[in-house]
C-alpha cells in the first residue's frame, strides 16, 4: 500500500497491492475503488443498524482519527487485496 496523492481537503489516496485505489477522507469516511475501475468507490466503514419505532436502517460509522482511518485501510489491505500465487510475477514460472 503506497500514499500517492493528498488533495486540498486532505484525502489520502492509496494505492493498494492488488492496484486499487483507497481513500481516506476527513469526513470520516473510508473507500475503495471497484476491481478494474478507478471512478467507482464503495465505503469499507462498519454499518451500524439503528432501530427507531416503525423500522430500522443502517448508519456508516465515521473514523474521526486519521491515523485510525489509514489503520483501517490497512487493514483492509492485508485481508482482501493481496495477490494469489497465480498473480506473481516470476521469472520461473510455467
Amino acid at each position: 500500500m503506497q500514499l500517492f496523492k493528498i488533495t486540498k481537503q486532505g484525502s489520502l489516496h492509496f494505492k493498494l497491492t492488488d492496484g486499487r485505489i483507497g481513500v481516506c477522507y476527513e469526513s470520516g469516511m473510508v473507500r475503495v475503488s471497484v476491481k478494474n475501475s478507478t471512478k467507482r468507490f464503495y465505503q469499507i466503514n462498519k454499518q451500524l443498524k439503528v432501530i427507531t419505532k416503525s423500522s430500522y436502517f443502517y448508519k456508516r460509522e465515521l473514523i474521526s482519527n486519521c491515523s485510525n482511518r489509514v489503520q483501517h485501510l490497512m487493514n483492509f489491505d492485508n485481508s482482501n487485496c493481496q495477490l494469489k500465487p497465480s498473480e506473481y510475477n516470476t521469472r520461473y514460472g510455467r
